[in-house]
């Protein structure tokens, strides 16, 4: 088995799909396409992309931590206490273990995911 993985956006494995959960739920209807790309043995580390409809939604990260690369879209990402901060292709940042704060997609947003649990 190869220890090299390419993410070919043209060619994804079956996603999961998803919706924010009722109680945190904000605003709109977005829905969530979830590509699992590849992950550890034990799968602490996993990565893939990620994409979300229009809406916002209260994004709780509990003990997992996350790099994200903006891919497409127009989103807006405010932590609690904090200024919104628009995000656009080619962005990139890290949720820490306990970030709390909203999520708004303004426009289809798609992301590189990879997170430790």
């Amino acid at each position: 088995m190869s220890k090299l993985t390419f993410i070919d956006q043209n060619n994804l494995p079956e996603p999961r799909k998803g919706q924010p959960l009722p109680e945190r739920l904000l605003e709109g209807d977005p829905r969530f396409l979830s590509w699992d790309i590849a992950k550890t043995e034990d799968g602490q580390v996993s990565c893939g992309l990620w994409e979300a409809t229009p809406g916002a939604y209260r994004s709780i990260k509990g003990k997992v931590f996350e790099f994200c690369y903006i891919l497409s879209g127009v989103s807006e990402l405010t932590e609690d206490g904090g200024e919104p901060r628009r995000i656009t292709a080619g962005d990139s940042f890290v949720m820490h273990p306990g970030f709390e704060g909203v999520w708004k997609v303004i426009e289809t947003t798609r992301k590189i995911w990879v997170e430790r649990s």
